[in-house]
Parts: structure tokens; C-alpha cells; sequence
């Protein structure tokens, strides 16, 4: 199957923005406008990364359980891998390697967890509920609503894996034809929800990003919150996917996504940001965005390394020119 441009680009657009939040909260998440462009940046980032996976997931019955349990073998080989560099890592800085390695996953690292649950929990939904798609998406509905009622945090990504389960679903439906109506297209409806209820949300509830994350409790005093920023969240990320057409640069990217989201631990969080701390740079955003092109640039140079590539997946293998 050919890869879609489109779906590339907008890979790209979100794993450059999911580097620039990283070094906002790194560098000053405390200035007005930083913080303002962080919240909006976390609102749909990682909830439209999540919808893309799930619309790159096949059908249950278009693949077997062996080629299922590949492809999750596939995430959990980076997985493990850099647990083991990012605990490395925190040794050397004088932290502890088995304490690290206790923090599983560590991190952004979550994500790849969640990703390996979200297609066996799809897999092995029983088939009368995976055919009756909006009671499976109102049911992973109200389970992201009440997920953060529990106080499981960041313990195995259990939190994060079942409050965004609902973004995985609607990706997966949207590709099956059945979410494709004319509601995901409204971007006039879209646009005007989140105008209103971006800045409300930041209003009334500054701290806002504590229920975006996924992984934070909250009581019972908390559902507005939670429902708004779901809300919130919805509209943007499909707002963005409707509108988001190829763009050559952001694909380059976007191929490679899972390249620079995990490196990025190494190259933002271990080099850029330490230079510019210890040097007393500019934490301005202007500053800010040049910090997260310049990670992306050594980034690009590294992907042009195998041995990069290798370490991701040792059975990385060298592209031939049918391929290429």
C-alpha cells in the first residue's frame, strides 16, 4: 500500500510540536505567551498522534494473530531499548540505573506502552462490539471521563492507555468509512468550539494541563474540566487533520516520527537544553522554536546514520532501490 503524503505531514507537523512543548516545560512554561502556546499545543498534539496510529491500524480481520503480536514486537524492541539508553543515561548523571529502569515506561516512553495495548486490546475485541462502533466509542468515551477518578498515574501507562483509547478508535473508525460523516468534516463547528473553549478552559481552570497529560487523578468536582478539555481536544485534532494538506519538509519528518521522538530524549533533554541552561540562553518562544529547529536539523543528520536506525530496531536493514 502506498503511504499517504498527507497523513506523513501531519506526523511531521506533530512531532516538531511535540518537541517545542518538551522545551517549553523544560525551559519556561511560566511566561504568559509560552505557557499560552503550550496549552494549545497539548490539546490535540499527542490526542491526534494517538488518532493517526489508530488510523494506521488494520482491521482484526485483515491481519492474523501472529502478524498482530509482530507489529506490538515491533514497538516493544524501542521500547526496551531505550528504557535501557534513558537509564543509562540518568547513571551517568549520577542518578540510579535500576531506579530508572523501575520508572517503566520512562517518560515519553509511554506512548510506545500504550500503542502495543491499544492494538491488542482492538484485536481482541469481541467482534459484536467492534461491529457496533459508536456504543464501543461511547463506551471508551465515558472510560476516558472516569479514568482519572482512579489514582493509577503513571503506573505502566494503564491511565494514559485507557484515556486516550477514545482518539485510537476514532482514527481506526475514520479509516473503516464509519466516523467519516459529515460532523469530522465541520471545521466551521470545530473552529468555533475550540475558539470558545480554549480560553475558557484557561480561564477557569489554569492549571487545565494537568487533565490534558492523561495521567494526572482528579475527583468528582473535576468532569467540567475533564469534558471540556475532551471536548476541546476532539475538535482541534480533527480540525488540524481536516485541514493539514502534504507539505515536502514536514514528510521528510513524518516518515521517520518514532526516530525523532525518541532520540530527541538524547538530543534536546541532554545536549540543547543543558547548553542553553548553563549558558544563560534566551528562553523567549522566538528562542524556544529556534532551540526545537535545531534539534530537528541534528535529528535529520542522525537519520541519515544507520547505526541510529539500528538501535532502534536492530533488524533495521538498508533500503534497497526498489524500495527507495
Amino acid at each position: 500500500m502506498a503511504r499517504d503524503n498527507r497523513i506523513d505531514s501531519i506526523k511531521g507537523l506533530l512531532i516538531i510540536l511535540v518537541i517545542l512543548g518538551h522545551n517549553i516545560i523544560a525551559l519556561d512554561n511560566a511566561n504568559v505567551i509560552n505557557h499560552g502556546v503550550m496549552g494549545l499545543i497539548y490539546i490535540f498534539h499527542m490526542p491526534l498522534f494517538i488518532l493517526i496510529s489508530g488510523y494506521l491500524t488494520k482491521h482484526p480481520s485483515q491481519q492474523s494473530a501472529s502478524h498482530m503480536w509482530r507489529g506490538v514486537g515491533h514497538i516493544a524492541v524501542p521500547l526496551v531499548i531505550f528504557q535501557v539508553l534513558v537509564s543509562l543515561r540518568i547513571q551517568l548523571m549520577g542518578g540510579h540505573f535500576l531506579e530508572a529502569m523501575a520508572m517503566f515506561p520512562f517518560g515519553l516512553l509511554w506512548y510506545l506502552l500504550s500503542l502495543m495495548c491499544w492494538r491488542i486490546m482492538l484485536y481482541y475485541t469481541p467482534r459484536s462490539l467492534l461491529n457496533t462502533p459508536w456504543l464501543y466509542l461511547g463506551i471508551a468515551l465515558v472510560v476516558s471521563l472516569l479514568i482519572g477518578l482512579t489514582r493509577l498515574g503513571l503506573f505502566l501507562s494503564i491511565q494514559r492507555t485507557l484515556n486516550f483509547y477514545l482518539f485510537f478508535l476514532l482514527g481506526f473508525y475514520y479509516k473503516q468509512g464509519v466516523a467519516n460523516t459529515r460532523l469530522w468534516h465541520n471545521n466551521l463547528l470545530h473552529g468555533i468550539i475550540v475558539i470558545a473553549l480554549l480560553p475558557l478552559l484557561f480561564w477557569l481552570f489554569p492549571h487545565c494541563g494537568n487533565v490534558m497529560n492523561g495521567a494526572d487523578h482528579y475527583g468528582i468536582e473535576g468532569l467540567p474540566e475533564k469534558i471540556m478539555v475532551l471536548t476541546c481536544s476532539i475538535a482541534m485534532s480533527l480540525l488540524v487533520f481536516n485541514l493539514m494538506r502534504d507539505n515536502k519538509w514536514l514528510r521528510i519528518i513524518g516518515k521517520d516520527s518514532l526516530f525523532y521522538y525518541l532520540y530527541d530524549m538524547f538530543v534536546s533533554r541532554a545536549i540543547i537544553i543543558p547548553i542553553v541552561l548553563a549558558l544563560g540562553g534566551p528562553r523567549t518562544l522566538p528562542f524556544i522554536i529556534l532551540y526545537t529547529l535545531l534539534a530537528v536539523v541534528l535529528m535529520w543528520c542522525m537519520s541519515k546514520v544507520h547505526l541510529f536506525k539500528w538501535i532502534i530496531h536492530p533488524t533495521f536493514k538498508s533500503k534497497t532501490k526498489k524500495e527507495d
